[in-house]
């Protein structure tokens, strides 16, 4: 049979060793590095003809005792890599067994013509042996293998869900097949490599591409990400992601624990404690975030975001000159950034919840108008940063039935700083 080459004799080495060592695994695991695929052209999984010249070697009157002497020949040949000598004789053998005894000559003559560089011939005799054998493993595995070798997803795909059909404890075929569902978007690549992870719940990396792989479903993988961490939890870069996604969800409580590993093995991670303090705030332990905050500082004295998170905590805590002075610190290190404008913002209103609270008349006060004119100001100079400009335009609004009208700057003499005690401290 002829068909063209297509890879050197040197390169079926390097891909025959490739796959010894289950190097699509290895691609895998950049699972998040994989560019979007483009539309596959279309491609025939089955070749348009299944006939082959060996076919008139087929004769009723060939006794088994030939039909053995033939096999014995090829397996002599095949045992010293003579492909080409054995490939006549498995032939012979395979148009010539009635009985099934020798069906495995199929995957000898796969093997053959992987071996010769002869994919269209391996497709041949992997699809005439499924007609008639559809059990065997090695014949799926044949196909399957060359399709996604050559870019053949959707043909690839029903070879591998025939081997997890046949082999589902077998770890490497789940794996396959879940990559391949990944290529094609198929969401059915969650299912796959959650059978991985159950199958060997020590690999830390199959969990984790679990996690990738439930997130690009738009699936929660918070107990993939929260697996993958307690399989090794000194892995920095699992107990960030888990850390990182458990915060996101409000749990912060069991957020704390990974970012607490990470800073045993990295102890000057600044970014692994501002999640802890911001945890902290989240759980109402204000000091404990302070803590963490004033740790960053140490390090990194001109940290914007976590200046503005330490003054907020302070606004918080109604300690408004503390917050103000935070702001003020954050604003001489980036006076570009909208950040403290808006934090200083947040922290006036603080204050207007705090001193209206104290009063036994808990109508709206002239003084309050006037801090909430505050907060607008600072709103208008976060305004100006792109990053907060839109939130802050859309605040703004928030306030215009809050500030003093025209007639309340008339009766108070169109006084425009506050008297009101509670307010000293913005006045100093």
């Amino acid at each position: 049979m002829k068909t063209k080459k297509w890879l050197s004799p040197g390169a079926v080495i390097v891909l025959a060793v490739l796959m010894s060592l289950s190097a699509f695994q290895i691609v895998f695991a950049q699972l998040e590095e994989l560019e979007p695929l483009g539309e596959q052209a279309e491609v025939k999984c089955i070749p348009d003809s299944l006939t082959t010249y060996y076919d008139r070697f087929k004769s009723d009157s060939i006794s088994e005792q030939q039909i053995n002497i033939w096999y014995s020949l090829a397996r002599e040949e095949f045992k010293y890599k003579n492909y080409k000598r054995a490939i006549p004789y498995y032939w012979k053998v395979l148009v010539n067994d009635t009985t099934g005894k020798f069906k495995v000559t199929y995957s000898k003559l796969a093997d053959c013509y992987y071996n010769l560089n002869q994919p269209d011939s391996v497709f041949i005799v992997c699809y005439r042996g499924l007609e008639k054998y559809p059990d065997q493993t090695r014949l799926h595995y044949w196909a399957g293998y060359l399709h996604d070798l050559l870019n053949q997803t959707k043909c690839a795909i029903p070879q591998y869900e025939a081997l997890v059909k046949e082999n589902p404890e077998e770890k490497s075929y789940w794996a396959k097949l879940a990559y391949l569902y990944y290529k094609e978007d198929d969401c059915k690549a969650v299912q796959a490599q959650q059978k991985v992870v159950d199958l060997d719940p020590n690999d830390v990396e199959a969990s984790r591409l679990l996690a990738e792989i439930m997130v690009h479903c738009g699936e929660d993988p918070i107990k993939a990400l929260e697996d993958t961490y307690h399989k090794d939890p000194k892995n920095a870069e699992n107990a960030m992601r888990y850390g990182k996604a458990a915060f996101e969800r409000g749990l912060y409580q069991k957020a704390i624990e990974p970012f607490e590993q990470v800073l045993k093995q990295d102890s000057k991670n600044t970014t692994a404690m501002e999640y802890i303090g911001r945890c902290y705030e989240g759980l109402n332990q204000l000091s404990k975030a302070l803590s963490n905050y004033k740790n960053i500082l140490q390090i990194d004295p001109k940290n914007v975001n976590v200046l503005c998170l330490t003054a907020s905590v302070y606004g918080r805590l109604n300690d408004f000159e503390t917050a103000r002075r935070y702001v003020y610190n954050a604003e001489r290190v980036d006076p570009g950034s909208g950040l403290p404008h808006v934090i200083m913002a947040e922290v006036y209103e603080n204050a207007i919840q705090y001193c209206s609270e104290k009063r036994t008349d808990k109508k709206l006060s002239y003084d309050d108008k006037l801090v909430y004119s505050y907060v607008q100001d600072e709103l208008r100079k976060a305004n100006k940063d792109p990053v907060y400009g839109s939130d802050a335009q859309k605040r703004l609004v928030q306030y215009d039935n809050l500030i003093p009208s025209t007639e309340d700057y008339f009766m108070h003499k169109n006084r425009k700083t506050t008297t009101d005690k509670c307010y000293n401290w913005i006045n100093q």
